[in-house]
C-alpha cells in the first residue's frame, strides 16, 4: 500500500502547481529564490526543485507517462540524482523547520502526506515515530549517504523524524508531530539547494 503512494508521485508531479492551497511567498529567511505551499489537513502536496545546472542537451523526463511498478522495482529517476547532504531540525519561535540540504545538478521531486501509518516502501517495515499524527516526506531523483538513513531527529513540535532510503533513487521520511496533522508549510530554496518544512507549534 505505502508503495502506491510513491508511485503517485510519478503522476502527480505535472499538476503539482493546480492544487489548492499553493501559495507564493515572496519573503523567506533563507538566502535565494524561494516558493512556499500551505499544507492543508489531510491534503497531498508536490513539488519540484532544481539542483545545480541541468545538462544542456537532457531529454525532458516524461513523469506522468511512467507504469506503475511492483514494490520490488527499481522506479526510474532523473539522471544525473542530487545528493542529500543533510537532514537538520531547528526550532525557532512558533516552528520546528525541518531542512533537507542537496548538492549535484538535476531535479529533485518531492511529495508531502499524511499517513495513517508510517510504513516504509519496499520492506513494509513499520516505523514507531511516537506521535499523535504522521507526515510522509518522499524525495525522488535524490540519493543519500548511508549516515542520513534510519537517523532520528527530534525538535520542539515533532517527537521524531526516521528517514531511509527507498531504494538508489528515493529518500523517504516519516516526522511524528506533538499537535493532530497540524497545516505546515512546505517551501523551497534554489540557492542554496534546499526544502524546509515548518511545523507550527503544537496548540496548548
Amino acid at each position: 500500500m505505502n508503495g502506491r503512494r510513491l508511485i503517485a508521485l510519478l503522476g502527480a508531479i505535472p499538476v503539482f502547481a493546480l492544487l489548492t492551497g499553493c501559495q507564493t511567498d515572496d519573503q523567506s529567511d533563507t538566502a535565494g529564490e524561494s516558493s512556499t505551499q500551505t499544507v492543508l489537513d489531510a491534503a497531498t502536496q508536490t513539488g519540484t526543485l532544481q539542483v545545480g545546472t541541468p545538462p544542456i542537451d537532457a531529454p525532458p523526463t516524461e513523469i506522468s507517462t511512467l507504469a506503475p511498478l511492483p514494490n520490488d522495482t527499481e522506479i526510474p529517476s532523473p539522471n544525473p540524482r542530487v545528493d542529500v547532504t543533510e537532514i537538520d531540525v531547528t526550532d525557532h519561535d512558533g516552528f520546528t523547520r525541518i531542512t533537507y540540504r542537496f548538492d549535484g545538478n538535476g531535479s529533485v521531486f518531492w511529495k508531502t502526506e499524511y499517513v495513517s501509518e508510517a510504513i516504509r516502501a519496499g520492506d513494509s517495515t513499520v516505523v514507531d515515530v511516537g506521535s499523535r499524527s504522521i507526515l510522509q516526506v518522499d524525495l525522488m531523483g535524490v540519493q543519500s549517504d548511508s549516515s542520513l538513513n534510519s537517523v532520528s531527529h527530534e525538535g520542539e513540535n515533532i517527537t521524531r523524524i526516521d528517514s531511509a532510503a527507498r531504494n538508489s533513487a528515493i529518500l523517504q521520511s516519516f516526522v511524528g508531530t506533538v499537535d493532530i496533522r497540524p497545516a505546515c508549510t512546505v517551501s523551497t530554496s534554489d540557492s542554496p539547494s534546499q526544502l524546509m518544512i515548518d511545523i507550527p507549534t503544537a496548540d496548548s
